[in-house]
């Protein structure tokens, strides 16, 4: 599943130099320090094989139906981090948009299966056997 990580680097790549310039890429790829570097290794590999990881274990033990909607929270999670580690500010629009998708993923996910509330199976239906005297035909 890493490959979603690779492919999109051409594409993102042709755009930046199609909208900004080289000359815009090339001033940042100077600027470029330490913590930089450090920040797009964080990104690239911490992250991601942490992610990617945790997300294929979850899957190899749980059905896909019951993981899946907690990608729905990612946003969620940047929009938290954003406003508790850099300061950046939540409107109230906001925090109603993380409590909705919040509510709705418990919505899912605590709510009782479908088969788990499905009515027993309705019992076998016998049929008369026929007799010497009735013959099919």
């Amino acid at each position: 599943m890493v490959w979603v990580s690779t492919v999109p680097v051409l594409p993102l790549l042709a755009l930046s130099l199609l909208l900004e310039g080289p000359e815009r890429d090339l001033e940042a790829l100077r600027g470029l320090d330490m913590t930089g570097i450090g920040v797009i290794a964080y990104v690239a590999w911490v992250t991601t094989v942490f992610g990617f990881g945790a997300w294929g274990w979850l899957l190899r033990r749980y059905p896909a139906s019951s993981v899946a909607p907690f990608s729905l929270l990612v946003p969620v999670f940047g929009m938290s981090s954003a406003a508790l580690f850099l300061g950046e500010s939540m409107s109230p629009l906001r925090w109603c948009a993380a409590a909705l998708l919040v509510g709705g993923v418990a919505l899912t996910s605590l709510a009782p299966r479908r088969d788990a509330l499905a009515s027993p199976e309705p019992p076998a239906v016998s049929f008369p056997r026929p007799t010497g005297e009735e013959r099919p035909a």
